[in-house]
């Protein structure tokens, strides 16, 4: 009995690290699980409009005409514009859309280009690139902590991860920003130790290719920045191997790389000043008060979705209860992170997921706004909490204890439970045909059923009053049966060209044309007080 004891606690290492492999060739899997199941939503469906080398004032101008259309008519817009061309795509986005950096939808165009587009291939490049994310996190981690348990443990939690199965699922630039977020870490990290200008090359590289993904990559930058000012008030000791070196050439060092990646940005960003309305009038995060409360409720949300995502109603107490647990796991990983390791991977982390986050909570907390409600404009801080984890249950998992709390039995079993919730939450996602992140467009699989149910129904559309008619009627056209048909309508819609019979229903209805509605005698009904789909009576 002794002698097995002793085998399996010498087999125990190799045990965890096939579960570890076990683990992350599920979350490679699940990558792949029902591409095609959730709903191609409002922001999916400009992905590809901007990517096909269209503007929305284009579909507007073709579309919003007093006529009657068939829901295929609308998917014209979801292919890539006869005799268009990169240029094409890039204007669309400076015109319109400004604030969304341009690289990730030139890759999605070179996708259409080279595969035509469904809903499978759109998805397929996000996918792709979330993958490159694990390898890069093991070497983030690795260059961290110099042990490979807990590499293999932060690109467990990476490739299981809720969030980031979810958004790798997603026709939109965000598995790419998650990628380049720990890209440039880990090429921060080696260009500090090796001093090489090879290293702070690579380094500015991925600063370019991340502000030419998401603007919003900025805030990555501002805490690389705050991570190297802290770094100065230590005495001026080696940051290389071989030689000392005094902090002010390490400064330079970095902010050179940083001058070079905002000179690289810079055209881009004359666009983004040059629209500055037209992102104003376009985002308007801002303008929407959010109490103290909803705020914390969207934090708690937020962070724990790296770990788990089961999802409940946002006011319903279980969906706290439930992340209570994980908050404070996450907080008792950071603070083993502040009291065992060294200065330098301790700044790294806390630098990484507080001055991202500081910079979009303290506008909101002192002047009002949602910023950093939205979960996707955090991802900036999501690797530092995935790495602080994977090192709070390495560093219990290895230090041999047998104690109730503090033992490797216990952690092992909790890494198995938290393991567990995440392949519970990528598991009700897969089978789910809309998920949280969809809002604007996440009632239409029941729109679509209920249109679908009333065989050659009219649906009323007109521009809306708040942007999203057009992406959201693109997304119903991938599911609406063909004897559907649309009446696309202008500021002055001529009622008498409605069918008589078939039951007639309006799409988020402007102002003005409910005012319209109402003076033609007729009236609206809304279908569900949830829904944005109106019957006409």
């Amino acid at each position: 009995m002794w002698r097995l004891w002793n085998f399996f606690k010498r087999i125990r290492p190799q045990i965890l690290r096939l579960f570890l492999i076990i683990v992350i060739v599920i979350g490679i899997a699940f990558r792949f699980v029902a591409l095609d199941g959730k709903i191609y939503w409002h922001d999916e469906v400009y992905t590809t409009l901007r990517a096909a080398g269209y503007t929305g004032e284009e579909f507007a101008q073709e579309f919003y005409q007093n006529r009657m259309v068939s829901p295929i008519d609308l998917l014209k817009y979801q292919q890539l514009k006869p005799g268009s061309t990169p240029l094409d795509t890039l204007n669309s986005i400076a015109t319109e859309d400004p604030q969304h950096s341009p690289f990730y939808f030139l890759l999605a165009r070179v996708g259409m280009f080279l595969f035509g587009h469904s809903i499978i291939t759109s998805r397929f490049l996000p996918v792709l690139i979330s993958l490159i994310s694990l390898p890069f996190m093991y070497l983030l981690a690795w260059e961290l902590f110099q042990s490979p348990q807990t590499a293999l443990l932060a690109t467990a939690f990476l490739a299981l991860s809720p969030f980031d199965i979810l958004f790798a699922q997603t026709a939109r630039q965000y598995s790419l920003f998650t990628l380049l977020v720990i890209a440039s870490g880990y090429a921060l990290l080696k260009a500090i130790r090796w001093r090489h200008p090879l290293f702070w090359a690579g380094y500015s590289l991925a600063c370019i290719f991340g502000l030419y993904t998401h603007v919003l990559f900025g805030l990555t930058m501002m805490g690389h920045g705050a991570y190297i000012l802290l770094l100065s008030m230590e005495s001026s000791r080696s940051f290389g191997k071989r030689k000392r070196f005094p902090f002010y050439q390490l400064l330079l060092e970095f902010l050179g790389a940083i001058v070079i990646a905002i000179l690289a940005f810079s055209p881009w960003l004359i666009i983004l000043i040059n629209n500055l309305q037209r992102v104003m009038d376009v985002t308007n995060l801002s303008s929407y008060p959010t109490s103290l409360l909803n705020l914390s409720k969207f934090w708690i949300l937020s962070f724990t979705s790296v770990l788990v995502d089961i999802n409940f109603d946002f006011n319903s107490i279980q969906m706290y209860l439930l992340r209570l647990p994980f908050v404070i796991l996450i907080v008792v990983a950071l603070f083993k992170i502040s009291q065992e390791t060294n200065r330098k991977t301790r700044l790294f982390i806390w630098t990484s997921i507080l001055v991202p986050f500081f910079m979009l909570a303290l506008p909101d907390v002192l002047l009002g706004g949602g910023r950093s409600g939205v979960t996707r404009f955090l991802i900036s801080c999501f690797p530092g909490v995935q790495l602080s984890i994977a090192y709070l249950f390495s560093t219990h998992i290895k230090n041999n204890k047998n104690s109730l709390i503090d033992g490797e039995i216990f952690w092992r079993s909790l890494l198995a439970i938290v393991f567990t919730f995440s392949l519970i939450s990528i598991s009700m996602s897969a089978n789910s045909q809309s998920w949280w992140h969809q809002i604007p467009s996440s009632e239409n699989p029941q729109i679509v059923q209920r249109l679908n149910k009333n065989k050659s129904a009219t649906l009323i559309v007109d521009r809306g009053s708040d942007y999203t008619n057009l992406g959201n009627i693109i997304s119903l056209s991938y599911e609406l049966n063909p004897d559907i048909k649309l009446m696309m309508v202008n500021s002055e819609p001529n009622l008498l060209l409605l069918p008589i019979g078939p039951k007639v229903f309006v799409l988020n209805p402007s102002e003005e044309l409910r005012q319209i509605i109402k003076n033609e005698n007729y009236q609206l009904e809304k279908v569900d007080q949830q829904s944005q789909l109106w019957e006409l009576k």
